[in-house]
């Protein structure tokens, strides 16, 4: 589970201002070709800001011709050879383009926008707009499944954001990334941190989502009590934001449009443990224990099926290949053994639940069903 991180935004920062000036008369002597440079990074700024004022709430506009405005700086830029541009501004601009596309009309790109966005880092690591790049850099990766660059991404955001409020989200999606990595002791702590970073009040959805993925943690690392305490506090934290929950899920949060899960089917896991923690509240009749059972073995059940078609899918695609390009073996999902092992849990809870509900005294009537003509 991620949070969008507000990054491409092309509005210019103050730090990028002072990298953003015209060029002189001096540089144009210099080189003829830095103002048309200049002109094109003013216009794909422009245009993408235009595209996308907000990575947080993407508000998509058109141009008369029908193309997004992102769309069109694209082509300006890819036209231009920005990717491969000696100015690293417009190999920044390609990237955070290509960024804005990939969340609002084009996934397939976000591969490309990490590639573009790497060469640009590589070229220019201390440019104004670097801190900039690696927060977008972290986001494509994110979508990618490239954990490793993902981490480092991460990592650099931190390494530059001195300001604690600014740190909550990009820690508590560098926690997630040490879960998908398998270093659980290290994403516990940093779901805490992250934790303790939101309670300086920036964001009030940070904080939620932190105590949601301690909880799987803590589930994955064989602290199923401690799970439960920290799912249940999560949905808690939800209810008193106003988010009511209704039918198969137990989370809104989880599911808003600033959240992501790579893979698609993580989330799965997350309603299962808040299911699961649901049901073993001691205020729980057997009917409403056996309902919320029956949603976690759902979810952990599309959790397993999830899993196992995503391997399957991998796996053909390598065997597809010629042998000399195909690397490694493909590898399981980390968690599906253990996932299965929670899903007959949650089976065999249900079946309990089911079981005493039979026993469990049914309902005394209220007056509204003995009287039809009760009226509140």
């Amino acid at each position: 589970m991620r949070r969008w991180l507000v990054v491409a935004c092309m509005a210019i920062a103050p730090a990028a201002a002072r990298a953003d000036t015209p060029p002189s008369v001096w540089d144009r002597a210099k080189d003829p070709a830095v103002g048309e440079t200049y002109r094109l990074h003013v216009e794909a700024q422009r245009r993408a800001t235009q595209a996308d004022s907000d990575m947080g709430a993407i508000e998509r506009r058109y141009v008369p011709e029908g193309q997004s405005s992102a769309m069109r700086a694209r082509v300006m830029l890819e036209r231009s050879k920005a990717e491969s541009s000696p100015d690293p501004r417009l190999r920044f601009d390609l990237g955070f383009v290509y960024l804005i596309l990939a969340k609002t009309e084009d996934r397939s790109l976000y591969p490309r926008a990490a590639e573009v966005l790497q060469g640009a880092l590589a070229m220019a690591p201390d440019h104004p707009l670097a801190e900039r790049g690696w927060r977008a850099l972290s986001e494509a990766c994110g979508h990618t499944g490239d954990h490793d660059c993902e981490k480092k991404a991460y990592t650099e955001v931190l390494r530059r954001e001195v300001e604690e409020r600014a740190r909550a989200t990009p820690t508590l999606n560098l926690a997630e990334v040490e879960m998908h990595l398998g270093n659980l002791p290290e994403a516990i702590e940093g779901y805490r941190e992250a934790l303790r970073l939101a309670s300086r009040g920036l964001s009030p959805e940070t904080g939620p989502l932190a105590v949601w993925g301690l909880a799987v943690a803590l589930d994955r690392s064989g602290d199923r009590l401690g799970a439960e305490r920290e799912a249940r506090f999560a949905i808690d934290l939800e209810r008193s934001m106003g988010l009511e929950t209704t039918g198969q899920r137990v989370s809104v949060l989880l599911h808003t449009t600033g959240v992501f899960f790579v893979p698609d089917y993580e989330v799965t896991w997350y309603e299962g443990v808040g299911a699961a923690a649901l049901a073993k509240a001691p205020q729980q009749t057997a009917a409403e224990a056996a309902r919320l059972w029956q949603i976690s073995e759902r979810m952990f059940g599309l959790y397993v099926r999830g899993a196992e078609q995503s391997y399957e899918l991998r796996r053909r695609l390598r065997e597809a290949k010629p042998a000399s390009e195909r690397g490694p073996e493909v590898a399981p999902d980390r968690w599906l053994e253990l996932a299965k092992v929670r899903l007959a849990a949650a089976k065999g809870e249900r079946e309990k639940a089911e079981k005493r509900r039979g026993r469990e005294p049914a309902p005394k009537p209220s007056a509204r069903d003995v009287d039809p003509d009760v009226q509140l």
